[in-house]
């Protein structure tokens, strides 16, 4: 969820040894863009656990990044063909510009929060708020502001990441941070206060939606890799949330830089989309990819994009479709994860 300089993040992601998981005797790889932080993404549940990994016929190496616009970037660019919790906007601002990619499975709503301090007692006490430019996070604070009357009230204040936000937070340099959950756990520590979440604010439209994404030229041509992948993902968001789920989540851990009774904690809540309703986001009731949830909230994100001059027009929802998957989800609820 960008730290850097777009061309500083890409070259240092290139240069990572990334952290490995062999997950069978097959002498191929597959390279998967993640983001660290307290809770437990699902490719990272998978890598940690051999008995789900075992089922993807792949050596899984997963690679940090710091944002999504960066990993779409990376993806493009031939670091990795998957890219796990990448937001909507950073998605279809790549493929809106060329990129070649599809989503094959919607993983969670994000739950971010915006944090203020005691100081700060209402919406309108608010005056400068830090977020991750390009991000989901910037879509739903600008969505949430218009809802506000405040879009020209308050100064948004771009930073390349969210530790770089935080601690700006922390310095009183701005008086809000509309963050993600993997850092509200720290900033509440620091005597935050969560004024609104990511879930009030999908409320309004503006949802934050965080996706698997594949490069479309792998997934023709490694279909079997990419079917058990989702099939793995999505037992893996089971298990994060089941009765034994620390017993997943705890050496998940150790690829999130965090310690595992926080891991666990900011999982806990997280809100994984449940499998389901997994269907719907991914298309509608007559089948089509263009009337599923996704394809909606691609468009509305794309008027964002548009609006901040980082898309030059909004796509129709047939061409929204042809990024838009559904066959991995179907398979796997017809057997195709045995």
């Amino acid at each position: 969820m960008p730290r850097r300089s777009l061309s500083a993040v890409l070259t240092l992601a290139l240069a990572a040894t990334g952290c490995a998981a062999h997950a069978s005797s097959d002498s191929s790889k597959l390279k998967i863009g993640y983001f660290q932080g307290a809770v437990a993404g699902p490719e990272a549940v998978v890598v940690a656990d051999p008995a789900l990994a075992s089922h993807v016929k792949a050596n899984i190496e997963l690679r940090p990044i710091d944002s999504g616009v960066a990993g779409m970037a990376q993806l493009r660019a031939g670091a990795f063909p998957v890219v796990s919790g990448v937001g909507n906007p950073p998605f279809v601002g790549a493929f809106s510009s060329g990129t070649d990619v599809e989503v094959v499975f919607a993983e969670s709503i994000d739950e971010s929060g915006l944090v203020v301090s005691d100081a700060i007692k209402s919406n309108a006490d608010v005056k400068k708020i830090g977020v991750l430019v390009g991000s989901t996070l910037d879509f739903q604070l600008r969505g949430w502001l218009k809802s506000q009357g405040r879009t020209d009230k308050v100064q948004i204040a771009s930073f390349a990441s969210e530790a770089a936000e935080a601690a700006a937070w922390k310095a009183h340099k701005i008086d809000a941070v509309y963050i993600s959950q993997s850092f509200l756990i720290e900033l509440k520590k620091h005597g935050g206060r969560v004024l609104t979440t990511a879930s009030d604010i999908a409320k309004l439209g503006y949802a934050a939606v965080n996706l698997l994404a594949v490069g479309t030229p792998y997934a023709r041509s490694n279909r079997a890799v990419v079917q058990q992948l989702v099939c793995q993902i999505s037992k893996a968001q089971t298990l994060a949330k089941g009765d034994q789920a620390a017993k997943y989540v705890r050496p998940a851990a150790r690829f999130l830089g965090v310690r595992p009774d926080d891991a666990v904690e900011a999982t806990k809540t997280y809100p994984y989309i449940p499998a389901g309703e997994e269907t719907g986001w991914l298309k509608g009731a007559d089948g089509k990819a263009s009337s599923g949830r996704l394809a909606a909230n691609f468009q509305r994100t794309a008027e964002f994009l548009v609006t901040q001059g980082r898309a030059k027009t909004v796509p129709s929802l047939d061409t929204i479709a042809a990024h838009i998957d559904p066959s991995f989800w179907d398979k796997a609820q017809s057997g195709g994860c045995s």
